[in-house]
């Protein structure tokens, strides 16, 4: 992983941690201490947190918010204009769909598929292997698919 410095679509410059071959798409801006993986792919006008941690082989599509202290695991697809708030923990081979919220605190387990247009209250814990239709809500703090 290298140090780069990039700087945001405000002028600000940022300290970051890049993998090999990924790239960071137009007019992105990017929070200080970011950690991105290997063969990440942001789209253009992307927002990633502060001290957030993106997993290798990610897709974040164009618009799509990442709030600070969130941690998207590697091989996960975050759809454009999704938005992940801040301390969010997403695991490997999820899939966000567009202009999906998944509201702070939230843990999205591994392989689990939210559709688009879909929403997850704070607080919520979604076991790995689970669907979120598209258009489904999900109250805060609920607990699905997980093991008791």
């Amino acid at each position: 992983m290298n140090t780069i410095t990039h700087t945001n679509p405000d002028g600000q410059t940022v300290q970051v941690n890049v993998g090999s071959y990924s790239t960071i798409g137009e007019h992105a801006t990017i929070g200080e201490h970011a950690n991105i993986g290997s063969y990440v792919n942001i789209g253009e006008h992307a927002n990633i947190g502060s001290y957030s941690n993106i997993g290798d082989n990610v897709t974040v599509g164009s618009y799509a918010n990442i709030g600070s202290y969130a941690n998207i695991g590697s091989y996960s697809n975050i759809g454009k204009n999704a938005n992940i708030d801040e301390y969010v923990t997403v695991g490997s081979y999820a899939n966000i769909g567009s202009y999906s919220n998944i509201g702070s605190y939230s843990n999205i387990g591994k392989n689990v598929t939210i559709g688009n247009n879909a929403t997850v209250g704070e607080y919520a814990n979604i076991g790995n292997n689970a669907t979120v239709g598209e258009d489904a809500t999900v109250g805060e703090y609920a607990n699905i698919g997980l093991d008791a």
